[in-house]
């Protein structure tokens, strides 16, 4: 998965694309994350032979004027999977295969391709960064944490997703 902020402009992806191409890897799904001020934050599926074609794929891609590439690392599932993910987790939860905090810890974190997605007491929040999301559930937290930042978007879409989920299992319980 490459995560890239790509100009935004006709074209740019389409260079991003043949830099791929031409450093062998194949694209698989393109997902825009956010776009705006000039430039646009798209997730690539990518897929490469290995690590020496990975080094050759990141030098390239940051060979490129007005591109950055933000994050290289494992795709951790295939395009579309996030949307089966999210269906899976919120059963789980609603059916009792999984309690609430472990659903939204399974489910948030893949989502979001979290490196680490805990829950924490109240009293034991640590600081929210661009790098750790903090999401307020009940009398605990989750905190997710990865290697590059949280995207206001994203954070917009883990607290919907968060609040569905919390209305489900209001839901679910008022009609027991």
């Amino acid at each position: 998965m490459l995560r890239c902020s790509v100009p935004d402009r006709p074209g740019a992806l389409a260079t991003l694309a043949g830099t791929i191409g031409e450093a062998g890897g194949d694209i698989q799904a393109v997902d825009v994350v956010e776009s705006g001020r000039g430039h646009a934050l798209d997730d690539l599926v990518v897929v490469i032979d290995g690590p020496q074609q990975l080094s050759v794929l990141v030098e390239k891609i940051q060979g490129l004027e007005g591109f950055e590439l933000v994050h290289a690392g494992p795709s951790r599932g295939h395009p579309g999977d996030a949307v089966t993910r999210l269906a899976v987790g919120l059963e789980a939860i609603l059916n009792g295969a999984m309690t609430l905090e472990h659903g939204l810890e399974a489910s948030l974190g893949g989502l979001l391709r979290a490196s680490q997605a805990t829950f924490v007491d109240a009293a034991d929040v640590p600081q929210a960064t661009g790098k750790r999301l903090v999401l307020a559930v009940d009398h605990r937290v989750l905190v997710l944490t990865r290697d590059y930042r949280f995207t206001d978007t994203e954070r917009e879409r883990a607290e919907a997703i968060l609040r569905v989920a919390l209305e489900a299992v209001s839901a679910r319980a008022s009609l027991a």
